[in-house]
């Protein structure tokens, strides 16, 4: 089962933002981030409600339990409609 960290790092990713841009959003230092990421720290329930707002994920998926089988299909899912997304938009000459 995914810890906290893994999970924030995770929504992170999938929202593609860094560290420091997470860290800017909440008003934290990216140092509580990587505290976070890396399970040295355990994020206070109001700041894991901050991040799940950023992030655009469900509480849920920070506070119940998730396999790392289950993130990966969500990026795999996200990377495929970004890719169409992508295709779509060279095709209109927009990129």
């Amino acid at each position: 089962m995914l810890k906290i960290g893994q999970k924030i790092k995770a929504a992170r990713k999938i929202k593609r933002i860094t560290q420091e841009e997470l860290a800017k959003a909440m008003g934290v230092s990216d140092k509580s981030i990587s505290a976070y990421e890396s399970n040295r720290a355990n994020p206070p329930l109001n700041v894991i409600e901050k991040i799940s707002k950023i992030t655009n994920q469900p509480l849920n998926f920070f506070l119940e339990e998730t396999t790392e089988i289950s993130i990966l299909s969500k990026l795999r899912e996200i990377e495929f409609q970004f890719n169409e997304i992508k295709k779509l938009l060279e095709k209109e000459k927009f990129v």
